[in-house]
């Protein structure tokens, strides 16, 4: 069971609840003349052609701190909006530092929203397990060689935990925080298509190359786009959609764009997680026209457009000097060295790709390198916090399948509801999501398994009326 720590619910309405539009149109109006004014006095106060964007910037930021006091989940969406944004677009430190600014702001309005309005608060026993993760990794820091890569590596999982593991369950309550959550993730999504677009138009492509997108690693943009498209079907089949005309053929769009995408790009395990996708959507009423459209679309593309998917292809008819799983065996080889002389207590988080170096030189040529990652979530958890870390990061995995899919049932027994299309949507997306998780670089602390850990616990705490379409459906009980 989670832990569920409950306070008496103290109604609805929040002290900062806006009670008519005309005050927030009003405001609105009072906000812009004071920016406007603020602007322009602050060329006499600080002369620097700089010193108006200096105080737009405040002032927006003092607009957005209202609105998160107001309405707390917003934080939530602007977090999770940060960190989904395509490396590059912005500069690694600012997207850094919005990531943890924003990450903090969103748990100070959370907490002072829970306390206004006595709202109960939810720990999952994934969330339970990840603190123990994070707990045992914090003492790992003992023997860690190098500490500042550890504490690095250690902040990434508390920031991981604090948005996907706990400000999710506990913001994402009812429909309509969904549809805000699932919106960012189709924007971003977006994003990254039209950014992609933007570098294929500016900088063309080659064929038999693989597309690089800004800062991006290849093998990420495949994943990104799966990770987002959770957001861009559930768009499309949400219930009560008045433009789902627009809204379908949006994410026609996206899946044609998104398999040309990964066409280009040449990852070999992010084709698998689409291809996976696909095929699973094939197995649920709500996404089988999905699954069919976009098979038939991967079909249209391979025979229209075959030099798309030449990289691809090569890459999986193992050219020479590479192998099918990318050069990762001797790797992985090396891990296992390194995980059998600390089996234990591992060698400290966020150590093991400068720990396995040594072994690696031993059955291979690579001489320069500092560091390599090891390409498997589990041998890098394993290598790096021991069988005690590998144990609870394993339970967090199952705790959360366990979850999604006992609700599941539980939802499907009550008669087909509002979520029926999320949890098809996301059991698929899941189960394509693994061939990218189990042989990704670093893919242990990224956000992306951790959203899809986010998205299988929502069925357990969001709460829904009934629609007219689901007649009869009941709150589904907490677990």
């Amino acid at each position: 069971m989670a832990l569920i720590l409950r306070r008496t619910q103290a109604g609805n309405k929040s002290p900062w609840s806006a009670r008519s539009p005309a005050p927030l149109c009003t405001g609105s109006l009072a906000l812009a003349c004071l920016t406007g004014v603020a602007a322009g006095a602050s060329t006499a106060l600080y002369p620097s052609p700089d010193s108006p964007w200096i105080v737009a910037g405040l002032v927006a930021l003092l607009a957005a701190l209202i609105a998160w006091f107001r309405k707390p989940v917003w934080a939530l969406y602007a977090a999770v909006f940060v960190v989904l944004l395509p490396a590059g677009l912005i500069s690694a430190n600012v997207q850094s530092f919005l990531n943890r600014s924003i990450t903090v702001i969103a748990l100070i309005t959370w907490l002072f929203d829970a306390i206004a309005r006595r709202r109960r608060v939810t720990l999952a026993n994934t969330a339970l397990l990840m603190l123990g993760l994070i707990l045992w990794s914090s003492v790992t820091l003992c023997w860690a060689e190098d500490l500042s890569r550890a504490t690095t590596t250690l902040q990434m999982y508390i920031l991981r935990f604090a948005v996907y593991l706990f400000l999710v369950p506990n913001e994402i309550r009812t429909m309509d925080d969904l549809q805000g959550l699932m919106s960012i993730l189709a924007l971003d999504g977006w994003i990254l298509i039209l950014v992609s677009a933007g570098t294929f138009l500016t900088q063309g492509y080659t064929p038999a190359t693989r597309l690089q997108v800004l800062a991006m690693n290849e093998n990420d943009l495949g994943v990104r786009t799966l990770v987002a498209l959770p957001g861009v079907l559930w768009l499309a089949k949400r219930p009560g959609q008045r433009r789902k005309a627009l809204m379908g053929g949006l994410a026609l769009a996206y899946l044609l764009l998104s398999m040309a995408l990964v066409a280009m790009s040449g990852s070999r395990g992010s084709a698998l997680s689409w291809s996976v996708t696909l095929l699973a959507f094939l197995f649920w009423k709500p996404t089988r026209r999905w699954g069919e459209m976009g098979l038939l679309i991967l079909a249209l593309l391979a025979a229209s457009v075959p030099l798309l998917f030449t990289t691809v292809l090569e890459r999986f008819a193992v050219q020479p000097g590479d192998t099918l799983l990318g050069g990762r065996e001797p790797v992985w080889e090396a891990a296992w060295m390194l995980i059998s002389n600390h089996p234990w207590a591992g060698v400290g988080i966020g150590n093991a790709p400068f720990a396995v170096m040594p072994y690696l030189r031993t059955i291979t040529k690579i001489r320069n390198a500092v560091a390599v990652p090891l390409h498997n979530p589990i041998l890098t958890i394993w290598a790096e916090t021991g069988i005690v870390g590998l144990a609870l990061y394993l339970g967090m995995l199952g705790t959360a399948i366990g979850s999604f899919l006992r609700h599941r049932a539980g939802l499907r027994a009550v008669r087909p509801t509002a979520l029926s299309s999320y949890l098809a949507i996301v059991s698929a997306v899941s189960a394509g999501f693994v061939f990218s998780w189990i042989k990704g670089g670093g893919i242990e602390v990224d956000f992306s398994p951790f959203l899809i850990l986010s998205l299988l616990l929502i069925p357990s705490v969001i709460e829904f009326a009934p629609s007219r379409a689901a007649e009869g459906d009941k709150p589904v009980a907490q677990g």
